[in-house]
């Protein structure tokens, strides 16, 4: 059954392209396939979400107006979020064969004592950009194996290994501001066609330098800690290739950006295109076997099937959502002011947040919101100022939830508990930064 998930990921790939809806369902169909065999190998979560997701179907199916023009949309949002992530991380395909990634953390520790924090953040927000929850299995994995030829134990190692983590997670936390690779960015322009990543960026450059100034004097000295505990720092044994690395990554962002402009496609569609030709042809290139790439690819997908199905569940249920709530009714008693255009973004920000504390992932609740905005949207609501407002959120929400994946991955690396990680870690952090955050909504 594994193979359904190349033949899904492939017809997807093809509706983007000629816009043939059919393509969409398809890949809808096979994916519902895979999911219904292998149900019993997902996680809980997932599962749990599923059985919500089924609720929730049959409630529109009892009380909406189902037909089936609307079953073939809901359909195809499935299948493009399922696509989404799976197509970005079909990159894991050639990260495992770069080996000169495990000297990263001597790379970013020779740098000025001063602007480490700066180094570490931004060249984890580069790497998760493209692996995105990868790039903390391979901070976090590094770490250990660069810490094992120093001298270790005390509070000067455990300091900064805090800081390390804490700066990767954050970096990982640009993604949504930044990065056309950002499952958030995907959310809000398709559900909200008048939006683009271009339009977003300049708000969520400002969101990053807002995060950035205020890390960077509370975790520098943690991450300072980690140069006094004696090692040598010879500036001629980092391995120069990681440079080449980065970028390599920034000409894969230069070139998405450029296919968006130059095509009908939103950065997001030409990264989910541009991703997987650039894995399947560098495979090949190196004297890789089709068939072997095929397999390859085939099992990279498998193992990113809880992270599939999560996407392509708050897909469904937020189209679901869309359809159940009257929006329409509210839109009709609604007067578009600033002070209420304010009101729905910090709302709709707040939401994300808190429900990311009681366990709901930020895509899910990222998704509900979208939906609902995007039926506001077509009663004349300008939705720029909530869209930023929401994409701050989601940022945010992926620093707070301690029930998300980041957490969870982290608390096993730092063997506490992941509300710790969530609330001592970056709870001061997120209540310094959501106001002035909150500020750059108003400039939308």
């Amino acid at each position: 059954m594994i193979v359904l998930l190349p033949l899904a990921l492939a017809c997807e790939l093809l509706a983007l392209v000629t816009h043939i809806e059919a393509l969409s369902v398809a890949s809808a169909g096979m994916l519902g396939l895979f999911f219904l065999y292998h149900w019993r190998s997902l996680m809980p979560y997932p599962r749990r979400l599923g059985l919500v997701t089924l609720v929730v179907l049959g409630g529109w199916l009892l009380l909406g107006e189902p037909s089936w023009q609307k079953a073939q949309r809901m359909m195809s949002s499935a299948a493009y979020y399922a696509a989404f992530i799976g197509a970005l991380g079909l990159m894991h395909c050639l990260v495992k064969r770069l080996h000169q990634l495990g000297e990263l953390h001597r790379l970013l520790l020779s740098g000025p004592r001063t602007f480490l924090y700066p180094g570490y953040l931004l060249s984890t927000f580069a790497i998760s950009s493209i692996l995105s929850f990868g790039m903390l299995n391979l901070i976090c994995g590094s770490l250990d194996t660069h810490l094992s030829r120093r001298a270790t134990g005390g509070d000067p190692h455990r300091e900064g290994r805090r800081g390390v983590m804490v700066t990767a997670l954050r970096g990982f936390a640009l993604v949504p501001l930044l990065a056309p690779t950002s499952v958030a960015v995907a959310i809000l322009t398709r559900e909200l066609p008048g939006l683009s990543w271009s339009a977003l960026l300049p708000f969520g450059l400002l969101g990053a330098l807002v995060l950035l100034l205020v890390g960077w004097p509370m975790e520098n000295r943690r991450l300072q800690s980690l140069l006094r505990e004696g090692s040598e720092r010879n500036d001629s044994d980092v391995p120069v290739r990681l440079t080449g690395l980065m970028l390599g990554s920034l000409i894969g962002i230069v070139l998405i950006a450029l296919l968006a402009a130059l095509t009908w496609l939103s950065a997001t569609q030409a990264a989910m295109l541009l991703v997987p030709l650039a894995v399947i042809g560098l495979l090949l290139w190196r004297g890789q076997a089709a068939g072997a790439v095929y397999k390859e690819v085939g099992d990279t997908l498998a193992g990113m099937r809880n992270e599939t199905f999560i996407f392509a569940a708050s897909g469904l249920l937020g189209a679901l959502t869309a359809e159940l709530v009257p929006i329409h009714l509210l839109a009709g008693q609604f007067s578009v002011t600033p002070v209420a255009l304010f009101m729905i973004g910090s709302l709709g920000m707040l939401a994300i947040i808190a429900l990311a504390l009681l366990g709901v992932a930020p895509i899910i609740s990222l998704s509900l919101c979208a939906a609902l905005l995007a039926q506001l949207a077509e009663h004349g609501v300008p939705v720029m100022q909530p869209a930023v407002a929401l994409l701050t959120g989601f940022s945010l929400a992926m620093l707070l939830s301690p029930y998300g994946p980041s957490a969870l991955l982290l608390a096993r690396y730092a063997q506490l508990s992941p509300w710790r990680i969530a609330f001592d870690w970056n709870g001061r952090f997120v209540l310094m930064a959501i106001g002035p955050l909150m500020l750059i909504a108003l400039l939308a």
